[in-house]
């Protein structure tokens, strides 16, 4: 028997999914398939985790899990169900919404819920956790914090938050001093160094609230795609974050890319990074994609 678990984060930004626990139950009520699902609004920290948990010790043929949340809330669902014998899936109800873009929902319904496909995606392993779609370094890090810090005292900035921390940003610039030890696509070794502005490892193509610094990323073809900002003019650097945003950087030499599948990236001193939107600080980060390791839902058109 198949059990799908939904799991609706309730202080996920808002979007054009605003979808009720009392929705979904509906749908499948219609459908005469309400006894196949579990709708469940997370109510205090680790919330998740604990009905992960739950859930995994159900005797069920298939279990799928749902996320009805942003970003964060994706990356916490993967980090408590990865290595359980799970299916996940996304309806992106936050506020960047990065990962979802490198999906189609443009004809995503309520009906859809009730027949869909699942495929073989990509993870990338940071340290002793997770990260299934960009982890960056550097200026993009320093933005999303400060959108953070907006966000907190004003949650109504919505996605202005990031364009104000942007600017914020721009007027008090630094660079990562960093080592980098890779192993490339063809299983050959390469070193490089130097001071970055940033540094995203990219398994998905977006993040930053619609930033595309990887368009040729794919989430299930067993690379990363490395993305390393040098020192930008000041004068240039407004352009380029134009640019950037919409993908058109590739031919510029402040940047280059990098597809590799492992590595460790170092510092002589502690710097801040995050994992699909979640800060935390290091001054040594291995990584390593792992080819296909999720059997991800997808909404069928």
């Amino acid at each position: 028997m198949r059990k799908i678990l939904f799991i609706i984060n309730s202080k996920a930004g808002k979007t054009e999914f605003d979808i009720r626990k009392e929705d979904i139950e509906e749908t499948f009520r219609k459908a005469g398939r309400l006894d196949e699902i579990e709708v469940v609004d997370t109510r205090y920290k680790n919330h998740t985790k604990f009905l992960i948990d739950a859930f995994d010790s159900l005797a069920y043929d298939e279990k799928i899990v749902i996320i009805c949340g942003g970003d964060g809330s994706l990356n916490e669902l993967v980090n408590v169900a990865y290595g359980k014998n799970m299916t996940l899936g996304l309806i992106p109800t936050g506020t960047g919404n990065d990962f979802a873009k490198n999906f189609s929902y443009e004809s995503f319904s309520l009906d859809s819920l009730l027949n869909f496909k699942t495929k073989k995606i990509d993870l990338i392993k940071i340290n002793d956790f997770y990260s299934i779609n960009v982890t960056s370094i550097g200026f993009d890090t320093q933005v999303l914090k400060r959108a953070y810090d907006y966000l907190e005292k004003n949650p109504k900035l919505g996605k202005s938050a990031y364009t104000k921390a942007t600017i914020r940003s721009l007027t008090n610039l630094t660079y990562e001093n960093l080592n980098f030890d890779l192993k490339l696509i063809d299983g050959s070794s390469f070193q490089i160094k130097g001071e970055y502005l940033i540094s995203a490892l990219c398994n998905g193509a977006f993040y930053g609230s619609g930033f595309n610094p990887a368009p040729e990323a794919k989430i299930d073809d067993g690379v990363l795609n490395l993305i390393l900002a040098d020192k930008i003019p000041l004068i240039k650097l407004p352009s380029m974050i134009i640019k950037y945003k919409k993908g058109l950087h590739q031919s510029s030499k402040y940047l280059r890319e990098i597809k590799v599948t492992s590595g460790t990236i170092k510092s002589n001193t502690e710097f801040l990074a995050n994992a699909d939107g979640e800060i935390f600080k290091t001054n040594e980060i291995k990584f390593e994609v792992l080819p296909k390791a999720l059997n991800w839902v997808i909404f069928s058109k």
